[in-house]
Protein backbone atom coordinates (compact mmCIF):
# COMPACT_ATOMS: atom_id res chain seq x y z
CA UNK A 1 0.00 0.00 0.00
CA UNK A 2 2.71 2.23 0.70
CA UNK A 3 4.42 1.56 -2.05
CA UNK A 4 1.44 2.45 -4.35
CA UNK A 5 1.03 5.70 -2.26
CA UNK A 6 5.09 6.42 -3.53
CA UNK A 7 4.19 5.93 -7.27
CA UNK A 8 1.35 7.82 -6.94
CA UNK A 9 3.26 10.60 -5.38
CA UNK A 10 5.97 10.28 -7.88
CA UNK A 11 3.66 10.40 -10.93
CA UNK A 12 2.00 13.56 -9.34
CA UNK A 13 5.19 15.05 -8.69
CA UNK A 14 6.26 14.86 -12.06
CA UNK A 15 2.94 15.79 -13.43
CA UNK A 16 3.38 19.76 -11.12
CA UNK A 17 6.82 19.38 -13.01
CA UNK A 18 5.51 19.47 -15.81
CA UNK A 19 2.66 22.06 -15.71
CA UNK A 20 5.76 24.30 -14.60
CA UNK A 21 7.82 23.74 -17.35
CA UNK A 22 4.70 24.72 -19.42
CA UNK A 23 4.79 27.84 -17.74
CA UNK A 24 8.32 29.03 -18.63
CA UNK A 25 6.75 31.67 -21.22
CA UNK A 26 10.37 33.52 -20.66
CA UNK A 27 13.42 32.61 -19.61
CA UNK A 28 15.28 35.11 -17.57
CA UNK A 29 18.79 35.22 -17.02
CA UNK A 30 21.69 37.32 -15.74
CA UNK A 31 24.72 38.01 -13.49
CA UNK A 32 24.61 39.78 -10.46
CA UNK A 33 27.47 42.26 -9.88
CA UNK A 34 30.03 42.67 -7.40
CA UNK A 35 29.25 44.30 -4.09
CA UNK A 36 25.33 43.27 -5.00
CA UNK A 37 24.43 41.08 -2.14
CA UNK A 38 22.28 37.86 -2.76
CA UNK A 39 20.26 38.07 0.21
CA UNK A 40 17.08 39.92 -0.15
CA UNK A 41 17.94 39.89 -4.32
CA UNK A 42 14.77 39.73 -6.77
CA UNK A 43 14.14 39.89 -10.48
CA UNK A 44 10.59 41.85 -10.14
CA UNK A 45 7.92 41.44 -13.13
CA UNK A 46 4.54 42.86 -13.03
CA UNK A 47 3.21 40.09 -11.38
CA UNK A 48 5.87 38.63 -9.05
CA UNK A 49 8.77 38.82 -7.25
CA UNK A 50 11.49 36.18 -8.25
CA UNK A 51 14.62 35.11 -5.30
CA UNK A 52 17.66 35.36 -7.36
CA UNK A 53 19.98 32.54 -4.86
CA UNK A 54 23.14 32.59 -6.99
CA UNK A 55 25.67 35.18 -9.15
CA UNK A 56 25.15 33.70 -12.68
CA UNK A 57 21.11 32.63 -12.61
CA UNK A 58 18.22 31.71 -14.13
CA UNK A 59 14.44 32.18 -13.91
CA UNK A 60 11.58 31.16 -15.41
CA UNK A 61 8.60 33.67 -15.51
CA UNK A 62 5.04 32.77 -16.93
CA UNK A 63 2.74 35.00 -19.34
CA UNK A 64 0.54 35.42 -15.95
CA UNK A 65 3.74 36.83 -14.70
CA UNK A 66 4.50 39.16 -17.01
CA UNK A 67 1.08 40.33 -18.25
CA UNK A 68 2.87 41.80 -21.49
CA UNK A 69 -0.14 43.36 -23.50
CA UNK A 70 -0.81 42.61 -27.22
CA UNK A 71 0.82 45.83 -28.39
CA UNK A 72 3.27 46.92 -30.81
CA UNK A 73 5.49 48.48 -27.57
CA UNK A 74 5.71 46.61 -24.52
CA UNK A 75 3.39 47.65 -21.22
CA UNK A 76 6.06 45.65 -18.76
CA UNK A 77 9.66 46.03 -17.57
CA UNK A 78 11.49 43.81 -15.35
CA UNK A 79 13.91 44.16 -12.49
CA UNK A 80 17.14 42.83 -11.00
CA UNK A 81 16.41 44.83 -7.20
CA UNK A 82 17.83 44.86 -4.47
CA UNK A 83 15.25 45.01 -1.41
CA UNK A 84 18.06 44.59 1.62
CA UNK A 85 18.05 48.42 2.34
CA UNK A 86 15.13 50.23 3.24
CA UNK A 87 14.44 51.73 0.21
CA UNK A 88 14.32 49.10 -2.57
CA UNK A 89 16.95 49.98 -5.15
CA UNK A 90 17.13 49.02 -9.31
CA UNK A 91 20.18 46.95 -10.75
CA UNK A 92 19.40 46.39 -14.15
CA UNK A 93 16.42 46.87 -16.34
CA UNK A 94 15.11 44.90 -19.02
CA UNK A 95 11.57 45.67 -21.54
CA UNK A 96 9.60 42.18 -22.40
CA UNK A 97 7.95 42.18 -25.43
CA UNK A 98 5.18 39.57 -26.75
CA UNK A 99 7.75 38.26 -28.71
CA UNK A 100 10.25 37.98 -26.11
CA UNK A 101 11.28 34.13 -25.01
CA UNK A 102 15.05 34.78 -23.23
CA UNK A 103 16.32 38.11 -21.97
CA UNK A 104 19.67 38.35 -20.08
CA UNK A 105 19.01 41.56 -17.80
CA UNK A 106 22.07 43.53 -17.34
CA UNK A 107 24.12 46.20 -19.04
CA UNK A 108 23.15 45.68 -22.30
CA UNK A 109 19.28 45.55 -21.60
CA UNK A 110 19.23 48.48 -19.24
CA UNK A 111 21.32 50.58 -21.75
CA UNK A 112 18.76 49.09 -24.44
CA UNK A 113 15.92 50.53 -22.87
CA UNK A 114 17.44 53.90 -22.50
CA UNK A 115 18.32 54.24 -25.83
CA UNK A 116 14.89 53.11 -27.09
CA UNK A 117 13.56 55.69 -24.81
CA UNK A 118 9.79 54.09 -25.49
CA UNK A 119 10.38 54.14 -29.15
CA UNK A 120 11.26 50.59 -29.95
CA UNK A 121 9.05 47.26 -30.41
CA UNK A 122 10.58 43.89 -30.39
CA UNK A 123 12.64 44.12 -33.71
CA UNK A 124 14.35 47.60 -33.12
CA UNK A 125 14.80 46.67 -29.63
CA UNK A 126 16.81 43.54 -30.23
CA UNK A 127 18.49 45.10 -33.20
CA UNK A 128 20.08 48.26 -30.86
CA UNK A 129 21.18 45.40 -28.02
CA UNK A 130 23.38 43.65 -30.84
CA UNK A 131 24.83 46.61 -32.59
CA UNK A 132 28.50 47.13 -31.88
CA UNK A 133 28.01 50.80 -30.42
CA UNK A 134 25.42 49.18 -27.69
CA UNK A 135 27.72 46.53 -26.69
CA UNK A 136 30.66 48.94 -26.44
CA UNK A 137 29.11 51.36 -24.08
CA UNK A 138 27.88 48.07 -21.93
CA UNK A 139 31.14 47.04 -21.50
CA UNK A 140 31.74 50.55 -19.87
CA UNK A 141 28.85 50.67 -17.92
CA UNK A 142 29.96 47.07 -16.48
CA UNK A 143 32.39 48.66 -14.60
CA UNK A 144 31.18 51.39 -13.24
CA UNK A 145 29.96 49.78 -9.54
CA UNK A 146 26.15 49.16 -9.12
CA UNK A 147 25.91 50.55 -5.46
CA UNK A 148 27.61 54.33 -6.67
CA UNK A 149 24.51 55.82 -7.75
CA UNK A 150 26.23 59.15 -8.26
CA UNK A 151 28.76 57.11 -10.99
CA UNK A 152 25.85 55.63 -12.48
CA UNK A 153 23.85 59.15 -12.93
CA UNK A 154 27.04 60.50 -14.73
CA UNK A 155 27.49 57.83 -16.52
CA UNK A 156 24.17 57.94 -18.36
CA UNK A 157 24.66 61.96 -18.15
CA UNK A 158 27.67 61.60 -20.56
CA UNK A 159 26.44 59.01 -22.92
CA UNK A 160 22.93 60.40 -23.26
CA UNK A 161 23.47 61.71 -27.04
CA UNK A 162 25.14 58.27 -27.96
CA UNK A 163 22.27 56.32 -26.66
CA UNK A 164 19.98 58.31 -28.42
CA UNK A 165 21.48 58.34 -31.71
CA UNK A 166 21.80 54.65 -31.40
CA UNK A 167 17.97 54.10 -32.56
CA UNK A 168 18.43 55.03 -36.08
CA UNK A 169 22.09 53.76 -35.84
CA UNK A 170 22.75 55.08 -39.39
CA UNK A 171 19.86 54.15 -40.97
CA UNK A 172 17.94 57.24 -42.64
CA UNK A 173 14.15 56.85 -42.80
CA UNK A 174 11.99 58.13 -45.64
CA UNK A 175 10.29 61.13 -44.86
CA UNK A 176 6.74 61.59 -45.36
CA UNK A 177 4.51 64.52 -47.19
CA UNK A 178 2.82 66.86 -45.22
CA UNK A 179 -0.56 65.58 -43.98
CA UNK A 180 -3.08 67.84 -42.13
CA UNK A 181 -3.83 65.16 -39.55
CA UNK A 182 -5.47 67.62 -36.82
CA UNK A 183 -9.10 65.93 -37.86
CA UNK A 184 -8.14 62.22 -37.71
CA UNK A 185 -8.53 60.11 -34.87
CA UNK A 186 -8.38 56.14 -34.78
CA UNK A 187 -9.81 54.17 -32.17
CA UNK A 188 -7.36 51.96 -31.67
CA UNK A 189 -8.88 49.11 -29.75
CA UNK A 190 -12.10 48.35 -32.14
CA UNK A 191 -14.22 50.39 -34.65
CA UNK A 192 -12.33 49.71 -37.83
CA UNK A 193 -15.43 48.24 -39.31
CA UNK A 194 -17.49 51.38 -39.05
CA UNK A 195 -14.71 53.18 -41.78
CA UNK A 196 -16.07 50.32 -44.45
CA UNK A 197 -19.32 51.35 -46.36
CA UNK A 198 -21.95 48.86 -44.81
CA UNK A 199 -22.94 46.36 -48.02
CA UNK A 200 -26.31 45.96 -46.58
CA UNK A 201 -26.51 50.24 -46.29
CA UNK A 202 -24.78 51.02 -49.67
CA UNK A 203 -27.44 48.40 -50.99
CA UNK A 204 -30.62 49.55 -49.74
CA UNK A 205 -29.62 53.49 -49.99
CA UNK A 206 -28.45 53.04 -53.22
CA UNK A 207 -31.88 51.40 -54.15
CA UNK A 208 -33.79 54.09 -52.33
CA UNK A 209 -32.00 56.87 -53.82
CA UNK A 210 -32.39 55.49 -57.10
CA UNK A 211 -36.16 54.67 -57.20
CA UNK A 212 -37.18 57.48 -55.16
CA UNK A 213 -35.88 59.99 -57.96
CA UNK A 214 -37.08 58.12 -60.73
CA UNK A 215 -40.34 57.64 -59.55
CA UNK A 216 -40.42 61.42 -59.03
CA UNK A 217 -39.60 62.50 -61.86
CA UNK A 218 -41.58 60.01 -64.07
CA UNK A 219 -44.94 60.99 -62.19
CA UNK A 220 -44.11 64.67 -62.33
CA UNK A 221 -43.54 63.79 -67.16
CA UNK A 222 -46.67 61.73 -67.32
CA UNK A 223 -49.79 61.80 -65.64
CA UNK A 224 -50.24 57.97 -66.12
CA UNK A 225 -47.60 57.06 -64.57
CA UNK A 226 -48.75 59.28 -61.23
CA UNK A 227 -52.50 57.54 -60.86
CA UNK A 228 -50.53 53.78 -61.53
CA UNK A 229 -48.41 55.16 -58.54
CA UNK A 230 -51.57 56.07 -56.70
CA UNK A 231 -53.61 52.82 -57.23
CA UNK A 232 -50.63 50.95 -55.66
CA UNK A 233 -49.69 52.93 -53.42
CA UNK A 234 -49.62 50.21 -50.54
CA UNK A 235 -47.76 47.66 -52.27
CA UNK A 236 -45.14 50.16 -53.76
CA UNK A 237 -44.56 51.77 -50.42
CA UNK A 238 -43.93 48.23 -49.04
CA UNK A 239 -41.15 47.73 -51.60
CA UNK A 240 -39.48 51.29 -50.16
CA UNK A 241 -39.54 49.58 -46.37
CA UNK A 242 -36.63 47.57 -44.42
CA UNK A 243 -36.16 43.65 -45.15
CA UNK A 244 -34.35 40.98 -43.37
CA UNK A 245 -32.36 40.53 -46.14
CA UNK A 246 -31.12 41.80 -49.94
CA UNK A 247 -33.12 38.74 -51.32
CA UNK A 248 -36.07 38.94 -49.67
CA UNK A 249 -36.26 42.40 -51.02
CA UNK A 250 -35.83 41.23 -54.54
CA UNK A 251 -38.38 38.47 -54.05
CA UNK A 252 -40.94 41.45 -52.97
CA UNK A 253 -39.92 43.48 -56.10
CA UNK A 254 -40.03 40.57 -58.25
CA UNK A 255 -44.20 39.79 -57.09
CA UNK A 256 -45.50 43.16 -57.06
CA UNK A 257 -43.21 44.17 -60.93
CA UNK A 258 -44.77 41.08 -62.55
CA UNK A 259 -48.65 41.83 -61.31
CA UNK A 260 -47.61 45.39 -62.44
CA UNK A 261 -46.24 44.16 -65.98
CA UNK A 262 -49.43 41.64 -66.47
CA UNK A 263 -51.66 44.65 -66.89
CA UNK A 264 -49.91 45.33 -70.14
CA UNK A 265 -50.47 49.30 -69.18
CA UNK A 266 -47.24 50.94 -70.72
CA UNK A 267 -47.55 53.35 -67.47
CA UNK A 268 -47.29 50.17 -64.70
CA UNK A 269 -44.64 48.55 -67.06
CA UNK A 270 -42.54 51.72 -66.52
CA UNK A 271 -43.43 51.81 -62.63
CA UNK A 272 -42.04 48.21 -62.60
CA UNK A 273 -39.20 48.46 -64.61
CA UNK A 274 -38.06 51.56 -62.34
CA UNK A 275 -38.13 49.07 -59.17
CA UNK A 276 -36.44 46.30 -61.17
CA UNK A 277 -33.77 49.14 -62.56
CA UNK A 278 -33.23 49.94 -58.95
CA UNK A 279 -32.18 46.63 -57.37
CA UNK A 280 -30.08 46.10 -60.08
CA UNK A 281 -28.47 49.54 -59.70
CA UNK A 282 -27.86 48.73 -56.28
CA UNK A 283 -26.09 45.51 -57.16
CA UNK A 284 -23.84 46.90 -59.52
CA UNK A 285 -23.21 49.97 -56.77
CA UNK A 286 -22.04 47.45 -54.51
CA UNK A 287 -19.68 45.00 -57.26
CA UNK A 288 -18.21 48.70 -57.90
CA UNK A 289 -17.46 49.42 -54.11
CA UNK A 290 -15.85 46.10 -53.81
CA UNK A 291 -13.88 45.88 -56.63
CA UNK A 292 -10.48 47.65 -57.35
CA UNK A 293 -10.79 48.24 -60.74
CA UNK A 294 -8.99 51.78 -61.92
CA UNK A 295 -8.99 52.60 -57.72
CA UNK A 296 -5.81 54.21 -57.04
CA UNK A 297 -6.06 57.01 -54.50
CA UNK A 298 -2.50 56.93 -52.90
CA UNK A 299 -0.22 57.62 -54.97
CA UNK A 300 2.38 56.21 -52.74
CA UNK A 301 0.85 52.52 -53.00
CA UNK A 302 1.11 52.75 -56.51
CA UNK A 303 4.99 51.48 -56.64
CA UNK A 304 5.34 47.96 -57.35
CA UNK A 305 9.13 48.30 -56.07
CA UNK A 306 8.79 48.89 -52.24
CA UNK A 307 10.43 47.22 -48.99
CA UNK A 308 8.16 45.88 -46.56
CA UNK A 309 9.06 48.37 -43.79
CA UNK A 310 7.83 51.79 -46.31
CA UNK A 311 4.61 49.62 -47.57
CA UNK A 312 3.96 48.99 -44.00
CA UNK A 313 4.41 52.76 -43.29
CA UNK A 314 2.78 54.23 -46.46
CA UNK A 315 -0.18 52.09 -45.50
CA UNK A 316 -0.78 53.25 -42.33
CA UNK A 317 -0.61 56.22 -42.64
CA UNK A 318 -3.10 56.23 -45.50
CA UNK A 319 -5.37 54.07 -43.43
CA UNK A 320 -4.72 56.64 -40.64
CA UNK A 321 -5.31 60.20 -42.65
CA UNK A 322 -8.63 58.51 -45.05
CA UNK A 323 -10.74 57.04 -42.02
CA UNK A 324 -13.15 58.93 -42.69
CA UNK A 325 -13.19 59.09 -46.50
CA UNK A 326 -15.43 55.58 -47.11
CA UNK A 327 -14.25 55.46 -50.77
CA UNK A 328 -10.40 56.43 -50.61
CA UNK A 329 -10.47 53.65 -47.99
CA UNK A 330 -12.41 51.02 -48.97
CA UNK A 331 -9.40 51.01 -51.87
CA UNK A 332 -6.55 50.13 -49.65
CA UNK A 333 -8.00 46.74 -48.81
CA UNK A 334 -8.03 43.57 -51.33
CA UNK A 335 -11.30 42.20 -52.92
CA UNK A 336 -10.43 39.34 -51.22
CA UNK A 337 -10.60 40.84 -47.61
CA UNK A 338 -13.86 43.28 -49.30
CA UNK A 339 -15.63 39.91 -48.92
CA UNK A 340 -15.69 39.15 -45.72
CA UNK A 341 -17.68 42.84 -45.41
CA UNK A 342 -19.40 43.59 -42.71
CA UNK A 343 -16.30 43.21 -40.40
CA UNK A 344 -18.95 40.95 -37.05
CA UNK A 345 -14.94 39.18 -36.24
CA UNK A 346 -14.24 41.17 -33.13
CA UNK A 347 -10.50 40.53 -33.10
CA UNK A 348 -10.46 41.26 -36.96
CA UNK A 349 -12.41 44.69 -35.97
CA UNK A 350 -9.66 44.75 -33.14
CA UNK A 351 -6.50 44.03 -35.17
CA UNK A 352 -7.27 46.23 -38.08
CA UNK A 353 -7.71 49.26 -35.59
CA UNK A 354 -4.37 48.49 -34.06
CA UNK A 355 -2.43 48.23 -37.29
CA UNK A 356 -4.48 51.75 -38.55
CA UNK A 357 -3.36 53.50 -35.45
CA UNK A 358 0.05 52.27 -35.85
CA UNK A 359 2.42 55.05 -36.78
CA UNK A 360 0.40 56.93 -33.59
CA UNK A 361 1.46 54.11 -31.44
CA UNK A 362 4.74 54.14 -32.59
CA UNK A 363 5.23 58.49 -32.19
CA UNK A 364 5.33 60.88 -29.40
CA UNK A 365 4.61 63.91 -31.09
CA UNK A 366 3.40 63.69 -34.88
CA UNK A 367 2.45 61.47 -37.27
CA UNK A 368 6.09 62.13 -39.18
CA UNK A 369 7.58 60.32 -36.38
CA UNK A 370 5.42 57.49 -36.25
CA UNK A 371 5.84 57.16 -40.25
CA UNK A 372 9.63 56.83 -39.38
CA UNK A 373 9.83 54.52 -36.52
CA UNK A 374 7.84 52.25 -38.69
CA UNK A 375 10.62 52.18 -41.23
CA UNK A 376 13.05 51.83 -38.55
CA UNK A 377 11.06 48.90 -36.04
CA UNK A 378 10.73 46.27 -39.15
CA UNK A 379 13.46 47.18 -41.50
CA UNK A 380 15.05 44.19 -43.46
CA UNK A 381 12.04 42.05 -41.90
CA UNK A 382 10.84 40.52 -45.39
CA UNK A 383 12.95 40.42 -48.48
CA UNK A 384 11.76 43.08 -51.16
CA UNK A 385 9.19 42.13 -53.01
CA UNK A 386 6.41 43.24 -55.54
CA UNK A 387 3.61 41.12 -55.41
CA UNK A 388 3.21 40.23 -52.08
CA UNK A 389 4.38 40.68 -48.60
CA UNK A 390 3.29 37.69 -45.61
CA UNK A 391 4.56 38.99 -42.05
CA UNK A 392 4.09 36.63 -38.87
CA UNK A 393 5.41 36.38 -35.32
CA UNK A 394 3.85 35.79 -32.31
CA UNK A 395 2.35 39.30 -31.90
CA UNK A 396 0.31 39.53 -35.39
CA UNK A 397 0.40 39.05 -38.97
CA UNK A 398 -0.22 41.50 -42.17
CA UNK A 399 -0.18 40.25 -45.66
CA UNK A 400 -0.16 42.97 -48.77
CA UNK A 401 -0.84 41.77 -52.17
CA UNK A 402 -0.34 44.50 -55.18
CA UNK A 403 -3.69 44.22 -56.69
CA UNK A 404 -4.92 46.18 -59.15
CA UNK A 405 -1.88 48.78 -59.76
CA UNK A 406 -1.76 49.05 -55.91
CA UNK A 407 -0.53 47.92 -52.74
CA UNK A 408 -3.70 46.90 -50.37
CA UNK A 409 -4.27 44.63 -47.16
CA UNK A 410 -5.09 41.05 -47.94
CA UNK A 411 -5.32 40.14 -43.97
CA UNK A 412 -4.53 41.38 -40.87
CA UNK A 413 -4.66 39.20 -37.13
CA UNK A 414 -3.06 40.04 -33.89
CA UNK A 415 -3.16 38.51 -30.26
CA UNK A 416 -5.69 40.04 -28.14
CA UNK A 417 -4.59 42.70 -25.71
CA UNK A 418 -4.54 40.27 -22.81
CA UNK A 419 -3.93 37.44 -24.42
CA UNK A 420 -2.06 35.99 -20.74
CA UNK A 421 -5.90 35.88 -19.39
CA UNK A 422 -6.74 33.22 -22.11
CA UNK A 423 -4.52 30.24 -20.90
Amino acid sequence: MKQGCLIIGLGLGAMTMSANAQQCDLSITGTVPEGVSLEKLVVSTYNKELPVTSRDFSLCASKQDLQVVGRHSPNNTIYLMDKSGAIPRGIYTAEVFVQSKTINIGPASSLTKQACDLRCGYYASQRIQASQGLQQLAAQYRQVPATDSKAIGAFFAKHKTALTDLYFNGMTPKTMAPIDSSASWVDPYSGAGLYFESPASLLSGTYSEYVGTKIRQARQQDKAVAEVVKQHKSSLQGLMKGFDSWQARGDAIAAVTDELKASQDPAATQVAQIFIDGYQEAEVTLKAYLANDNKTPITSLTQADKAFELLLADWTVAAYTHSKDKQAFSALFSEQFKLKLPIKDRELDKALSRLIDLPSHLSKMSLEQGYQNIQVEFKDALPKSSERYDFKDALHSVSFVYEKGAWRLDSVSQLPIAHYETN
